[in-house]
């Protein structure tokens, strides 16, 4: 309904909005609204200076409105009243006819209007004051018709034309039965005119909806009454008009809602030709005027009438603000004198009194939601923060619950009766002052109650004040207060709201920490500790690692800005798993080479060059952060601190036990990311756990352990014994290759022997030949027995070595279970299953050195026993 009635006024139409019904229907209600449900009539207005806030066209615009009631309908004179004048006038308004105007009703105040606030204030202030009555059906009945009245004016300076609207918004009084309401005296009287009104309206409207139909209407009843004297231009004049028809659910008043429906049926069978009000600047004549708008008053020669009479638009609309300055400072003085009120303390004296808070007859609360009588905000104030109730000429505050509220310096948690002058606290720091009713008023010096006197209160019924404090000071009860105790009583004093708004804070940041006069830095919840700052960072390629090449670079940390913030001095070296440095023959062509292999190096940390950090200020340090591919933390080194150019000499050694093909793309691929942090006075070291780092056995840092770490308890355990397994597997390399090298001896010996025998030559006796030829065949034959011997033991031992393989490749592929539970008998398996390995590894190792260490005895006893 409201949107229609904007859209009409905007295009030039006059609009009208009727409110029709039984009283206690609703009509009111709908229009106007109560307490924080608007109504259509503060809905229409609010959106209509909110779109005029928004208009973005090079136009002007102009709003004047006007508040007036129809009451005592058919007496002789009728009253209107002026529900925004302050002159009372005894004998009403009176209503005058002019030839081009019409009907208007003469001295009628017209207040121009800039912002919604101003007329929501003057539409408080008319229904404040308009007539109501107790009946039956209603306990605030309204005895007479409201007519709101708001003039539009749309300046288009590009086209020199205007565009001239009227919005009229009209809450009839409510139609009763007397049977109904219970009206008696001069409720009957008055519900008697009401009906009569609204007769001549349903009159005019009957006329009106039979000239509609076609029917021939001789005279149409305008002049019946007042109402529709007024109403003439939105009845039958050029307004789109729009009814609401207001009908009660009670079946007693069945008859009334069959009546307003009959009402509303024949006011909708009217129909009217409209025009929109439009005139040209350049025509200062009233008469073109109303050749526009031939049916209406005219609205445009109103506005010019007014501005004729009283100036410019910004001369009327500066005037109309000193009057509403005005009226609201007389009508503060006046409540000041006649209300008790609340009057604002504040820290600086020309704050003071500024905010004045009315308490009015009945129950008010406050508190910060839109919703209270008295809305504060501030530090410790709640939503419901408290009530205060004036009944029976005695003013009492209640705490809502764990709500705080001081009165006179001390804390109350129940309804406290206050008396003329008390001293209100509400939350952390809201001081105010109450002003008792006229009747607790005295010739009290109200001065004196200063923010001081506040705190001083505060302190005294802490049990520190400055009377105990001479009488302490002093120890002679002289009453005389050393200076320097005194100055700590001030200091004291001024630090009691500060404290008190800590405990504030620290209530609605849950930091359950109750602040006293003295805290130490770890406990304060507001303090938090230096921390390190990140200054820059730095990438190290690890593309040379990958074929087992030395890298020693000096590269640039950048910050954030992409600027340089310092040097670094860093070397990264492939090694053998005791630390030493591999050399150009052990350099890769191809980084799958490593694949499956032992993998070491190290990363040495040498120095940081001019960091900028330090030369800003010469307390402070630096340490240096960075963590490689699978890394559970961050490696920090030691701090330096108080040098521009820290030495640093850290060096860590990694270790790839067996390298995967994941891990030699990283180092392709990927760069080392150095970190530089800041260290500051009193900040905390960056550190790692240790225990969250697997160690070889050699005490060097595992990297590509993914295949082994699922869980911290089976990645401790599961290294170390895969660690010696990989030990002893060397060792069984070294003794592997020393076998070897006896079996190259004895193959040695037996070439030597075949040749001594080839030299002998065949002149030698028959006794010496058949010597040499038994003695070759026991050599032929000891010989052949120590091959099959040494052959049976490596046999043995490679069988042994098959069944180990086998073994390390099914631990291998042993995965670690999802469910937790089942972790610890899958650890304990593991464990068992490298033990068994273990012992496999040993006891062929133990056997393969008794066979070969029986076959070289025999074979060299023998060789003794011959050459004897």
């Amino acid at each position: 309904i409201g949107r229609g009635i904007l859209d009409n006024a905007w295009q030039g139409y006059n609009a009208t909005l009727l409110a029709y019904g039984q009283t206690g229907s609703g009509k009111s209600y709908s229009m106007i609204g109560f307490g924080t449900n608007k109504g259509i009539i503060p809905r229409v207005c609010e959106e209509l200076f909110q779109a005029i806030e928004n208009q973005e066209t090079n136009q002007e615009l102009n709003q004047i409105a006007s508040l007036l009631e129809i009451h005592n309908h058919f007496i002789s004179p009728p009253q209107i009243r002026d529900l925004l004048s302050r002159t009372k006038n005894p004998g009403g308004l009176k209503v005058r006819e002019d030839q081009q105007l019409g009907f208007f009703v003469e001295g009628l105040k017209w207040v121009p209007c800039e912002k919604y606030v101003q007329v929501e204030k003057l539409m408080e202030q008319g229904t404040k004051v308009r007539t109501t009555a107790s009946t039956h059906m209603n306990a605030s009945s309204s005895r007479s018709h409201m007519v709101i009245t708001i003039q539009l004016k749309q300046i288009f300076p590009d086209t020199a034309l205007t565009k001239q609207s009227s919005i009229n918004l009209v809450d009839l009084a409510g139609s009763e039965r007397q049977k109904s309401s219970g009206s008696e005296g001069d409720r009957l009287r008055e519900g008697s005119r009401v009906n009569l009104s609204l007769t001549s309206l349903g009159n005019v409207i009957s006329a009106l909806a039979d000239t509609a139909m076609g029917k021939k209407v001789l005279h149409i009843p305008y002049r019946d009454s007042v109402l529709t004297k007024l109403l003439q231009s939105a009845l039958g004049g050029n307004s789109r008009t729009t009814l609401m028809a207001a009908i009660s659910p009670a079946d007693i008043c069945y008859e009334e809602t069959l009546s307003t429906l009959r009402y509303a049926e024949r006011y909708s069978s009217r129909r009217l030709r409209h025009l929109v009000g439009m005139c040209d600047l350049a025509l200062a004549s009233p008469f073109v005027e109303h050749l526009f708008l031939p049916l209406e008053y005219s609205a445009c020669f109103l506005a010019r009438q007014q501005l004729g009479t009283h100036g410019t638009w910004a001369h009327l609309l500066a005037q109309a603000q000193r009057e509403w300055e005005q009226q609201h400072a007389t009508i503060e003085q006046q409540m000041m004198k006649t209300l008790p009120h609340l009057l604002n303390v504040n820290e600086d004296p020309q704050l003071t009194g500024v905010l004045k808070y009315f308490i009015r007859d009945g129950s008010c609360d406050i508190g910060q939601d839109a919703s209270n009588a008295i809305i504060l905000r501030g530090l410790g104030i709640s939503d419901k923060h408290a009530t205060i109730t004036n009944l029976d000429g005695k003013v009492t505050v209640t705490p809502h619950s764990r709500c705080k509220v001081v009165v006179n310096g001390v804390p109350i948690t129940t309804r406290t009766k206050l008396q003329h002058l008390d001293r209100v606290i509400l939350g952390s720091n809201s001081a105010y002052l109450y002003v008792g009713l006229p009747s607790e008023r005295g010739c009290a010096d109200w001065s004196r109650f200063d923010y001081d006197f506040f705190q001083l209160e505060r302190a005294a019924a802490a049990g520190v004040s400055v009377d105990t404090l001479g009488a302490v000071s002093t120890g002679d009860g002289d009453g005389q207060v050393d200076p320097s105790v005194l100055a700590v009583f001030q200091d004291y004093v001024k630090l009691m709201p500060l404290v008190a708004e800590a405990n504030q804070m620290s209530d609605e940041l849950e930091k359950s920490l109750k602040m006293t006069y003295h805290v130490t830095r770890e406990d304060d919840p507001f303090w938090d500790p230096v921390e390190a700052v990140h200054l820059g960072s730095a990438h190290i390629w690890l593309q040379s690692l990958a074929y087992c090449m030395k890298l020693e670079e000096q590269v640039e940390f950048l910050n954030c800005d992409g600027l340089e913030e310092a040097m670094l001095h860093i070397h990264i070296v492939p090694c053998s798993p005791e630390g030493r440095a591999h050399g150009e023959e052990e350099v890769v062509t191809d980084p799958l080479e490593l694949l499956g292999k032992r993998v070491d190096f190290q990363i040495h940390i040498v120095q940081c060059l001019g960091v900028k950090w330090l030369k800003e200020d010469a307390k402070r340090g630096v340490q240096i952060g960075y963590k490689i591919y699978d890394l559970p933390n961050t490696l920090y080194t030691k701090p330096v601190w108080k040098s521009v150019n820290p030495q640093i000499e850290e060096t860590v050694q990694f270790a790839a036990l067996n390298a995967s093909q994941e891990f030699l793309s990283y180092l392709q691929t990927n760069a080392l990311i150095v970190d530089l942090w800041g260290l500051q006075e009193g900040c905390a070291e960056l550190d790692h756990p240790q225990l969250d780092l697997l160690l070889t056995g050699e005490g060097h840092v595992m990297v590509d352990i993914k295949k082994f770490s699922t869980v911290k308890e089976m990645s401790q355990t599961s290294s170390n014994q895969l660690s010696e397994l990989y030990l002893k597997l060397l060792k069984l390399e070294e003794e592997t290759e020393l076998l070897r090298d006896v079996n190259r001896v004895l193959r040695e010996e037996n070439v030597f022997l075949k040749e001594s025998l080839h030299r002998s030559g065949s002149s030698q006796q028959g006794e010496t030949l058949c010597s040499l030829h038994c003695l070759t065949t026991q050599v032929h034959t000891q010989q052949s027995h120590c091959d099959r011997e040494l052959a049976r033991a490596l046999k043995v031992f490679y069988q042994g070595m098959s069944t180990a393989r086998g073994q390390l490749l099914r631990l291998r592929q042993f995965r670690p279970p999802e469910d937790d539970q089942m972790l610890r008998p899958f650890v304990q398996e593991q464990s068992q299953m490298l033990k068994d390995l273990g012992d496999l590894l040993e006891s062929s190792l133990w056997k393969l050195k008794n066979d070969v260490a029986l076959i070289v005895k025999k074979k060299r006893e023998y060789l003794w026993h011959i050459k004897q």
